[in-house]
């Protein structure tokens, strides 16, 4: 079976009709009888999948950017009716020969505007035209591998636009000292972000969606970060930070990433 022309739209109709119509049939249109989910609120395969469906007949999705590279597909916005409160971040499908084969997702919960105004899902929205996507791949990786990983926070400043980088994060206000003050506030309370590795990459027009993993107080973490680049500098960052279930199962299949 080959791949959909369009497999943006494709991953974006499967996605709907099933968390917002609640068409269970959309399974077997649109996913793999193999399909893998590495999500730790759902349990493995498209039983999986049918049974939080089923289970949860208010939910509904509001998709605020769709990006596209690849086999990959992210959808970053807002599920309703999944928790007691809104739950707001990104779901990654991995496409193979016509169908939806494998997910991911970093869900957190909806939080009032940060100390600049900024939510969790506010801003630019689009991927826009005549972006490298290349070199601004290859700014995130540069970036990750010296400051994030590296442990160098002072040489964040290297990379962003100053005091005019829109944080959405809901802790952290805009401007690049601010992220670094936080930074070394937690390193300092031994409540440090550590990154171990950069799983996946996704770029897109101005966009570049990073799927990593580290650790926060000795507690594995998934990381999920939307960074947006202006002329080869970060300017805004959104992101959902996860810790990763310590069960078997939930480690097993998210140890995939």
């Amino acid at each position: 079976m080959t791949q959909p022309e369009n497999l943006r739209d494709f991953v974006a109709n499967a996605h709907h009709q099933l968390f917002n119509n609640h068409d269970i049939t959309a399974l077997e249109r649109y996913f793999s009888p193999n399909f893998i989910e590495h999500s730790p609120l759902v349990s493995n395969g498209l039983s999986g999948l049918s049974e939080l469906v089923e289970t949860h007949g208010q939910m509904q999705h509001e998709a605020y950017r769709i990006l596209q590279e690849g086999d990959l597909v992210a959808i970053h916005g807002r599920f309703t009716g999944l928790d007691e409160q809104p739950l707001i971040g990104f779901d990654l499908y991995r496409v193979a020969d016509g169908l939806i084969v494998e997910h991911w997702d970093g869900l957190v919960a909806q939080a009032p505007a940060n100390a600049s105004g900024r939510t969790q899902l506010d801003g630019p929205t689009e991927p826009g035209q005549g972006h490298d996507r290349e070199q601004n791949r290859a700014v995130v990786l540069d970036f990750f591998k010296r400051t994030l990983i590296g442990g160098d926070y002072a040489a964040i400043a290297d990379y962003t636009n100053g005091e005019a980088f829109h944080q959405h994060s809901p802790d952290i206000a805009d401007g690049t000292e601010a992220v670094i003050a936080f930074l070394n506030q937690l390193r300092d309370q031994g409540q440090g972000l550590h990154y171990s590795q950069i799983h996946r990459t996704l770029a897109d027009g101005q966009f570049v969606l990073t799927h990593s993993e580290g650790s926060i107080a000795g507690q594995r973490h998934s990381y999920f970060e939307l960074w947006r680049l202006e002329h080869g500098k970060l300017v805004e960052l959104w992101d959902a930070i996860t810790p990763v279930p310590e069960d078997a199962q939930a480690v097993h299949r998210y140890g995939i990433f």
